[in-house]
């Protein structure tokens, strides 16, 4: 079932595998494309993912180096070569949108209680313009970033704290997602995949969990969306930029058990099965073996992954052809994180060793 073709909305995949959005900081101090992220994208393409959601890209134009962007046309050029090298390595594309509230080095950050109307109805624009722009250059989907710490699900998390139509109750604060959906598929089209990204359990107290994010899930799917990846984690509550424990779970130490967090793809499936919005799972999964385990015990509909194909782009190949011995595993270290926390490249380290020490063999 893994390495079948899916279909959904205008997407056709030739396999359930999804190389998940992962901030890289390739991208150029203004948010443009660089020929080093294009490579990225492509290899993982060439490596036999079917879809490949780009990382974060900014629909705001607000000071974040090296943060994608979509923010203006003048973005768009790099972004649609990057999309015609997945395409043309046999991959489909969607971009993750994500916009996010004001924040300094010392810890402060703006809350969403403080935005007014007018703030709210600016980002629902710049998500539209955004998602019009990922079209036009060619993306095969959009991607709403509503986990994490950043302003979608900020919004939709227990949090959120406003009392007026944008919070209060579970409507309330998804108000601005569903509003968002609705705007975007009157601008995109009947025939065009809306995606979403959501963080099933936050691990911050106070904070969602699933008994909060199915229902939330659920009202998503209602306003027609048309997959919902599942993350978890990711708040800045417990501690700056992924630092906390709630960081962690975002993406998942060693010292936790592989698929820790499939219980909130189950639950949210649930909820979205019989609307026929399928549901990405992630956080630790290892292998092609296990992937195929977690789609016939019905935890899921797609397989996401970041870590092992970030440690090796042939990690489907690899494990197709039974060349075990020659993967890269990844060994859920988070040194990528550490790197990402740094604003450096992100890279992992085992495929770095591996290379140098075939560089040294060689000489």
């Amino acid at each position: 079932m893994l390495l079948s073709p899916v279909e959904f909305k205008n997407l056709s995949l030739k396999n359930r595998l999804v190389w998940l959005p992962m901030v890289s900081w390739l991208a150029d101090e203004e948010g443009y494309v660089t020929p080093e992220l294009i490579e990225r994208h492509r290899r993982r393409a060439e490596g036999g993912v079917g879809l490949i959601i780009l990382e974060a890209t900014g629909v705001l134009d607000r000071k974040s180096p090296k943060l994608l962007r979509i923010s203006d046309d003048k973005y768009m050029p790099g972004l649609e070569k990057m999309v015609q090298a997945v395409h043309d390595a046999g991959s489909k594309m969607s971009i993750q949108l994500i916009h996010y509230v004001k924040q300094s080095k010392s810890g402060w950050k703006q809350k969403v209680e403080d935005l007014s109307y007018d703030d709210i109805k600016q980002i629902k624009e710049e998500f539209v313009q955004g998602a019009i722009r990922a079209k036009k250059v060619g993306f095969d989907a959009i991607e709403l970033h509503v986990a994490h710490s950043y302003t979608l699900s900020s919004f939709v998390s227990l949090l959120n704290k406003r009392e007026d139509e944008y919070g209060a109750t579970t409507k309330g604060r998804t108000k601005i997602v569903t509003d968002i959906i609705d705007m975007c598929r009157e601008a995109l089209g009947d025939d065009y995949c809306i995606g979403a990204r959501i963080s099933g359990e936050e691990f911050v107290i106070g904070g969602n969990t699933l008994r909060q994010t199915k229902p939330i899930a659920k009202m998503m799917g209602e306003e027609g969306l048309n997959y919902l990846s599942i993350s978890a984690g990711g708040k800045t509550e417990d501690g700056y930029w992924y630092r906390g424990y709630s960081g962690t779970r975002a993406m998942p130490t060693a010292n936790l058990p592989y698929g820790c967090h499939l219980y909130l793809s189950k639950g949210i499936r649930e909820e979205l099965a019989p609307l026929g919005v399928p549901v990405i799972a992630s956080g630790k999964i290892n292998s092609l073996d296990f992937g195929e385990q977690i789609l016939s015990e019905g935890k899921a509909d797609l397989i996401g992954v970041s870590r092992p194909l970030l440690a090796d782009p042939d990690w489907i190949i690899k494990q197709q052809e039974k060349r075990k011995k020659d993967l890269t595993a990844c060994l859920y270290c988070n040194v990528c994180l550490e790197r990402d926390q740094r604003w450096e490249p992100v890279e992992c380290i085992e495929a770095e060793k591996k290379a140098e020490k075939a560089a040294a063999s060689a000489k």
